[in-house]
């Protein structure tokens, strides 16, 4: 049987955590492939796989430690790949000069692909080529990958078009809801929202600036200038990002705090849409999480939104706050409407390849690297 290494130590927050918490406790499901497979996690994925009560022992081994950054090249991963045919890092870069067995690596970082976006233009000059010079590395790193995988074809077809890696060294192997959803014996119990009343929307990510959160208080308050509605907005910021939020936001939004995944279908079940209103991405599971909880979802017009909803959303200009309300509008005033979109949109979702399936490829990459290194 081959050995292969599964990375995760590097991944500390959001979506990515997420994905590699379902990847993991999918491959746990086959005692065959789990006891081939040895892990390297960070604490806050052990954190997240221990809650929904993922069996590691089926594993080769089990190991945590985080890598933070450019510091994770100084780590000692001997013990780690002793043995091992080759290494699957959930999500890149992996920050090591060379590695001995081939490496496979996640590419999931927008601003490398699409450099010249509406967060970079409006950054100072300073600011904007200090993050510039940040991607520049990270790309370096990802060049060195045998193989990258992508979670959508938009985002190979950048890579091949600005040279960070041919089409023939991109495999896509699609994103796609965690099995917990399917399974409410495993969910635990998300933070009471509050207030009571109104209609409430929620966002369930980190605070980067691309995630154009900042567009919330204003929404807010043109529904309830404009359209007459009583909408509160819910998000689920850490502690230090809310802390770092201005005032006014503060007074205008709700913060719920951080959640596991096994929370986050708690968080789901106490809204009345979900609010995504995203500049830039490759992928997100927040629109098929939406979906699966049969949830209204309000998304930003751009392709990574529409590659995986199609017409099952309400859709808006994200960088127009009005175009937002408006939506939101739409759905509240046509309740009969919402619901069937709502239901069209599960439907859409069932009919998508599952956690298994994506498992099942991520195996083959591993299997298929080693196999050309061994021509």
């Amino acid at each position: 049987m081959p050995h292969f290494l599964l990375y995760a130590a590097n991944l500390h927050v959001g979506g990515a955590v997420q994905v590699a918490t379902s990847v993991i406790d999918e491959l746990s499901a086959s005692l065959q492939d789990a006891g081939g497979i040895s892990l390297l996690v960070s604490s806050e994925v052990d954190k997240n796989l221990k809650g929904i009560g993922v069996p590691l022992q089926r594993f080769r081994s089990y190991r945590v430690e985080d890598h933070h950054g450019l510091r994770a090249i100084t780590a000692d991963l001997s013990r780690d790949l002793y043995d091992v045919q080759a290494m699957l890092v959930v999500f890149g870069p992996l920050y090591r000069l060379r590695t001995r067995i081939p490496c496979i690596v996640g590419f999931a970082q927008p601003w490398i692909i699409y450099p010249d976006n509406e967060i970079a233009s409006a950054m100072p000059r300073v600011a904007r080529w200090r993050a510039r010079l940040k991607f520049a590395v990270q790309s370096l790193f990802f060049r060195k990958a045998d193989l990258l995988v992508v979670e959508l074809e938009h985002v190979r077809k950048r890579l091949d078009t600005l040279g960070i890696a041919a089409k023939s060294r991109v495999s896509v192997v699609r994103n796609c809801l965690s099995a917990i959803y399917g399974d409410p014996t495993r969910w635990q119990q998300a933070p009471q929202l509050v207030p009571a009343g109104g209609f409430r929307l929620g966002f369930v990510g980190r605070d980067y600036a691309h995630k154009n959160t900042r567009i919330f208080p204003e929404v807010r308050a043109i529904l309830k200038r404009e359209f007459g509605l009583d909408v509160s907005i819910h998000v689920t910021f850490s502690d230090e990002e809310w802390a770092a939020c201005p005032p006014a936001f503060r007074a205008a939004v709700v913060n719920a705090g951080s959640l596991t995944v096994a929370q986050c279908p708690g968080f789901y079940q106490q809204l009345d849409g979900v609010i995504f209103p995203s500049l830039l991405e490759c992928f997100s599971a927040t629109p098929l999480e939406a979906m699966a909880m049969r949830r209204p979802l309000f998304a930003s017009d751009r392709p990574f939104n529409r590659d995986v909803c199609g017409d099952h959303a309400f859709y808006f200009d994200p960088l127009d706050p009005y175009s937002v309300a408006a939506a939101i509008s739409t759905s509240i005033c046509a309740p009969a409407a919402t619901e069937e979109k709502v239901k069209a949109a599960y439907r859409h979702l069932m009919e998508m390849p599952g956690p298994q399936m994506r498992a099942r490829q991520y195996l083959e990459c591993l299997r298929s690297v080693v196999a050309a290194r061994n021509v």
